[in-house]
């Protein structure tokens, strides 16, 4: 079953330049980007009921409110 997954970089691409100078340059961030990430792709799959993926909904709130917090310190790194 597919699922959809944004990475940061899909949903600011005028910052593409940006973020990849940042990512090159600065370690936090890069660290930042990689965990935004892994946590968008968390959340798809919870969002998509894949079958043996089970996630309870107070879970995946509270993976939603970090990747909040990580997106909100990303753009002001940027």
């Amino acid at each position: 079953m597919q699922f959809d997954h944004h990475p940061f970089l899909a949903d600011h691409p005028e910052l593409q330049d940006t973020i990849h100078d940042l990512k090159s340059s600065n370690p936090h961030f890069a660290k930042l980007l990689r965990e935004y990430d892994g946590l968008c792709l968390e959340i798809g799959r919870a969002e998509s009921e894949i079958p043996g993926y089970m996630m309870s909904d107070m879970d995946l709130e509270q993976l939603k409110k970090m990747r909040l917090a990580l997106k909100d310190e990303l753009l002001w790194m940027l």
